[in-house]
């Protein structure tokens, strides 16, 4: 039976609730799933230092779950997946390199709609490190923070209709929802506009569906090749001791 592991990596219970209600409609038997939040670190990932914090974070997860067959990767900026991918040994896919791809098949241009205007920059920036300018009409912000989306669910559904409506405008023929915390989302808004809306955390579970029943792998031959051994000094300094038995762990 194929199991899955769904990787939370900040710290909000209520955003990890959201995404295993859609995890779980998604990975049904014959397959299970399991999903675990960050164990410390940022309770929402708005920033670069959000980002690589939560990075170092999840690295104890795949000490904790070693028997699952693929790992979702579930925050639209993808923190950590390059890192994860290094050093799993069963596919990582990460929830916007997924709907990004999904989005490809279904229209000339994807648009973003993102939390604060902060997030815009680091779209921008993600977009460009997979190379996929030319298929972006850009990302436009609705002026929240993640955690406000659900507590102020009316509102956040007519800031995704005028931002969806401005990425329209800007030639977008697909729509994605920026942000984890959006799940759940999708069809209210799908009502108001006639684009397609892609859930990031459902795209990228059924993409790491695809993935594993295929029996493909991740490469390890190039820009995922494992790292090298590396010596670690002084991490009593800085990190707990949970934390140093993963780091001096050798690398596979």
């Amino acid at each position: 039976m194929p199991k899955a592991l769904v990787i939370n990596p900040n710290t909000s219970p209520e955003m990890t609730a959201e995404i295993e209600a859609t995890a779980r409609q998604v990975f049904q038997a014959p397959w299970e799933c399991v999903v675990a939040s960050a164990p410390a670190g940022p309770e929402s990932l708005e920033s670069w230092t959000d980002y690589h914090l939560a990075s170092v974070a999840v690295l104890p997860l795949l000490e904790a779950h070693p028997d699952v067959d693929g790992i979702l990767l579930a925050c639209f900026g993808d923190p950590g997946l390059y890192p994860l991918k290094e050093s799993s040994r069963v596919p990582v896919v990460g929830i916007a390199e997924a709907s990004m791809s999904l989005a490809l098949l279904l229209g000339a241009k994807f648009g973003i709609l993102a939390g604060m205007r902060r997030a815009v920059e680091l779209m921008d920036s993600m977009v460009r490190t997979y190379g996929l300018e030319t298929r972006y009409a850009g990302s436009v912000s609705l002026e929240m923070r993640v955690l406000d989306f659900e507590k102020a669910r009316s509102q956040t559904l007519d800031a995704l209709e005028r931002a969806s409506r401005a990425l329209r405008a800007r030639g977008a023929e697909v729509l994605l929802l920026g942000c984890a915390g959006l799940t759940g989302f999708v069809d209210e808004l799908q009502a108001r506009v006639s684009m397609p809306v892609i859930d990031p955390v459902e795209a990228g579970c059924r993409m790491l569906q695809v993935v594993c029943g295929s029996g493909l792998q991740i490469s390890h031959i190039g820009l995922y090749s494992r790292p090298a051994p590396q010596r670690m000094n002084h991490l009593a300094r800085v990190f707990s001791e949970a934390m140093q038995n993963v780091l001096k762990k050798p690398r596979p």
